[in-house]
């Protein structure tokens, strides 16, 4: 050690103590419940436009302002373009990037760097398939057949009714998801539930880690494993979710896919919740839900055509 060195240690000693309080008091306090654990209870939305994977010709995953009002514009622009007579995908509800603590995201996935899915072959030849054949229902997506998914692990984005619900208890946490009214009940501290019992999400149990819940998935039902919105998922997925209270306003969600089947590594991807005074209502799905026997009619048709 220098001769300087026992000077400027304790001046160190002293203005790391002296801003301790200052930025201990700079901190946002947090809600919490009565056990002292975060309070992540109300309403909270998801509205973003960012989408899992990074869009070509993007190569950074937080842009400035300008960066991401083109990027929005480009993202709205190919909605309208491609879904002209669904309105709900032309005109979603989001309006902008995903944001986390003050960044705009280009995707959702913020690792690998490079902002796209490690597919296998096994993975990409099923994300290809993964809207299903058009022989029965049953091959169809499961949000196409209003049996949920959206709410499920992980918790995926889509166009519209992305508000979500949680209510709090010291050993459950429920997450209800507006579209498709999926509801999980995550025990916390509990073991999981036998092998056998196969549930459409898969089994998640939870546990604290500090003032992050963290929220493992395994063993989801084969017959609805590769049915999702974006991403695909094989039996043998792990998911890990993590719910961490930023501010009061803020719940950032951050999920890691460990699936050897279908990625040839594991991937993370993060975005935020944010605070809403919108209310949830019923997601009629069935009632409403004339898409089904129209692409099925549709197929018929076509083989028809094709005999003839």
């Amino acid at each position: 050690m220098s001769r300087h060195s026992h000077v400027l240690f304790p001046v160190v000693v002293f203005l790391l103590g002296a801003l301790a309080p200052a930025a201990l008091a700079q901190a946002p306090a947090i809600p919490r419940t009565a056990e002292g654990r975060p309070d992540f209870q109300g309403i909270w939305s998801s509205q973003w436009l960012s989408p899992v994977e990074r869009p070509a010709g993007v190569t950074k995953l937080v842009l400035d302002e300008t960066e991401a009002a083109l990027l929005t514009r480009d993202i709205l622009v190919r909605a309208e373009k491609n879904n002209p007579l669904d309105p709900e995908l032309a005109e979603p509800d989001a309006t902008s990037l995903a944001v986390v603590r003050g960044e705009f995201r280009s995707s959702l996935i913020i690792d690998p760097p490079d902002g796209k899915l490690p597919y296998t072959p096994v993975g990409r030849s099923a994300a290809r398939a993964y809207i299903g054949g058009l022989d029965g229902p049953e091959q169809r997506m499961t949000t196409e057949r209003c049996i949920g998914g959206v709410g499920w692990a992980p918790l995926q984005i889509r166009s519209a009714s992305m508000l979500h619900r949680i209510v709090q208890t010291p050993d459950h946490v429920v997450v209800q998801t507006e579209a498709y009214d999926d509801t999980r009940i995550i025990p916390v501290g509990m073991e999981p539930r036998p092998a056998a019992l196969k549930l459409h999400g898969g089994d998640s149990i939870s546990r604290w880690e500090g003032d992050v819940l963290v929220v493992e998935t395994r063993n989801p039902n084969p017959g609805t494993s590769t049915h999702g919105i974006v991403t695909v998922k094989s039996p043998e997925a792990k998911i890990v979710e993590r719910f961490e209270l930023t501010s009061p306003d803020e719940l950032v969600y951050r999920y890691t896919v460990t699936d050897p089947s279908y990625y040839s590594t594991s991937w993370t991807a993060e975005y935020s919740f944010v605070r809403s005074r919108d209310q949830m209502f019923e997601f009629a799905c069935h009632e409403g839900n004339h898409s089904m026997r129209g692409m099925l009619a549709g197929a018929r048709q076509e083989q028809l055509l094709a005999v003839k």
